[in-house]
């Protein structure tokens, strides 16, 4: 065999090679590329987060022992009970006639038929249990010298949907007994609002509100685009604490809803900058675009509400893409928001 013969297999050979190894790593540079920011290992930041579940230590409860258990619940619960009172109209510890009040709150049979269906969709809360401790290691993760927060359950006649406060996040299950419940439709509760009463939202829920008790927004200037933004980071927050959820669960929008926003991600940008709203502070156009409703009227009948906060993620979402080595953390306490839009270079 010829010389030349033997360096032509050699570098057939280098060549082959060359190729293996190009195909096995492409795959990987890729994924590095693409590495999804939210998977992270929190296997050594678990916590445990045990539910305390009120509304069974209130309507469990005899109801001539009552204004017995007052004093033990304020001293167990602190600052929860106070608030429980203040959402449900019972009022304040200090008024002579509370102990009156409350029992009459506790033995109410419009509220036992509450909490009678919050213990048929929720017998146990081993679910939302896991979902929470999942959250919080992330949150715990990112955030390692702030506290976990302690969680309470309650019915509270349909009054408030959670409770936050220094280390207390408390969530009303009545608010989460599913589209299609029946005491909702006597109530007349509008079509759009059951969208997110149901309890797989409890969780991303939980995450979004506590996001906003740790982190509020900076309203030193109010207008339209800061809200955008600042709405962006609570949802980019959520998806950072539960990276497991679909985006429709977490974010509170239907799989349509994502659908349109992506379609329709450039003609909603240009119609907010060609009609100069961004800048708005008129508290009316802000809560058009952010806040809940059955459609984003200017942007048409068949928009989904809220359209201007998924735009307010994705300028979010961008900004992060274009800084890297940003943690969660600082993303969070950035409250500049125009320096978020300006280094974000969103262009839809």
């Amino acid at each position: 065999m010829s010389i030349a013969t033997i360096f032509g297999d050699m570098k057939r050979k280098l060549n082959f090679f060359i190729r293996l190894a190009l195909i096995l790593l492409l795959p990987a540079m890729v994924w590095s590329c693409n590495k999804d920011p939210f998977r992270v290992d929190v296997s050594s930041n678990k916590v445990t987060i045990s539910i305390t579940r009120f509304e069974d230590m209130l309507f469990s409860s005899d109801p001539s022992k009552i204004e017995q258990l007052i004093p033990k619940w304020d001293k167990e619960l602190g600052i929860f009970f106070r608030h429980f009172c203040q959402i449900t109209g019972i009022g304040s510890i200090d008024n002579p006639e509370f102990a009156t009040r409350f029992k009459a709150f506790a033995s109410s049979y419009h509220n036992y038929l509450i909490y009678s269906r919050v213990k048929d969709i929720f017998p146990d809360l081993s679910k939302l249990n896991t979902e929470l401790n999942d959250a919080f290691s992330y949150y715990h993760h990112y955030f390692p010298d702030m506290p976990i927060p302690r969680v309470v359950t309650y019915v509270s006649g349909f009054n408030q949907s959670a409770i936050t406060d220094d280390s207390l996040l408390a969530v009303g299950l009545d608010k989460y007994l599913g589209r299609n419940e029946e005491l909702y439709r006597q109530l007349g509760i509008y079509n759009y609002l059951l969208t997110n009463m149901y309890p797989e939202k409890i969780a991303s829920d939980c995450v979004s509100f506590w996001g906003e008790t740790e982190f509020p927004f900076n309203d030193s200037i109010n207008n339209l685009i800061t809200n955008m933004i600042y709405r962006g980071k609570l949802l980019y927050f959520t998806s950072a604490l539960l990276p497991e959820q679909s985006d429709s669960v977490k974010w509170g929008f239907t799989g349509s809803d994502l659908k349109y926003f992506n379609t329709a991600e450039k003609a909603m940008w240009a119609f907010l900058v060609e009609h100069k709203l961004l800048f708005s502070t008129d508290k009316l156009t802000i809560n058009k675009y952010v806040l809940e409703g059955p459609f984003t009227k200017d942007f048409g009948r068949g928009s989904p509400a809220r359209a201007a906060v998924w735009i307010g993620y994705r300028i979010v979402e961008s900004y992060m893409q274009k800084n890297r080595n940003l943690t969660l953390a600082q993303l969070m306490e950035e409250d500049d928001y125009m320096k978020i839009l300006n280094q974000s270079a969103y262009n839809p």
